[in-house]
């Protein structure tokens, strides 16, 4: 039988394009998602202050790790989603360090540019394309990562803005289940809508700053950065695991 969260299909022969692909979005690929959103965090953090290369260094860095294992998700995305969850973690990564350059270095604030960053994501979430075929998730293409790069910037400042606000720890219990309602509304009420799907994406990047900042911050569970990302490491391990057994059993 097919595996329909993991459904590859042919382009038009006329473009010459491989595999382009869509990832069924059930509860686990969301909280799948959400693991990688925290671990993201960390990861962007740890490459620029444990590693010592700052910020523009660790994104020169997981921007040249996002863009191979995008390559490599192109080429062997029908056969594995290895390349997928890596260049998802590096992507958001790499998002941690434009959201600090844009509101640390660029002075820009934190609610003008998460205004801006919400809808640029919607505006570019909104060309990617639906496949009505495959439970109405975006194919895997160009736009769908130009609009996850955005999104993950979006989910660094907007994070950052409402932990600033009201605390990790309440930011974390709000955003979580404010992400679970999202998906909910989208599988009951708008299922086909692309803009409802980048919606729970952008819920769940600033779900994902909250919670990985929760685990590192003194100001949440105080835990350090090399803990918190083992910890975001093995949650978005466990989450992948149980979603190859949940493709298997399908």
């Amino acid at each position: 039988m097919p595996d329909s969260s993991f459904v590859p299909f042919r382009a038009a022969a006329a473009n010459g394009r491989p595999y382009i692909r869509v990832m069924n979005p059930t509860w686990l690929f969301w909280f799948s998602m959400l693991a990688a959103s925290a671990l993201g965090t960390n990861l962007g953090d740890l490459v620029a202050e444990v590693f010592n290369l700052g910020r523009t260094g660790s994104l020169v860095t997981l921007s040249v790790v996002s863009v191979l294992a995008i390559f490599v998700d192109i080429r062997l995305g029908a056969r594995s989603e290895a390349g997928y969850w890596v260049a998802i973690v590096a992507l958001r990564a790499a998002a941690t360090n434009v959201g600090d350059l844009l509101t640390h270095d660029a002075k820009l604030s934190y609610l003008n540019a998460s205004i801006l960053l919400a809808m640029g994501t919607l505006v570019a979430g909104y060309f990617s394309r639906i496949n009505r075929a495959t439970n109405f998730s975006p194919d895997i293409d160009s736009r769908y990562w130009g609009a996850m790069l955005i999104a993950g910037v979006f989910g660094t400042v907007c994070g950052d803005m409402i932990a600033h606000s009201i605390g990790l720890l309440l930011a974390t219990l709000i955003l979580v289940p404010l992400t679970m309602v999202a998906i909910m509304v989208r599988s009951r009420f708008a299922a086909t809508s692309v803009l409802a799907y980048w919606v729970i994406v952008l819920a769940e990047r600033c779900a994902g700053t909250a919670v990985g900042d929760g685990i590192e911050s003194r100001h949440g569970l105080a835990l350090g950065l090399p803990v918190a990302t083992v910890i975001t490491t093995s949650l978005l391990a466990g989450g992948l695991a149980l979603r190859q057994r949940e493709r298997k059993a399908m």
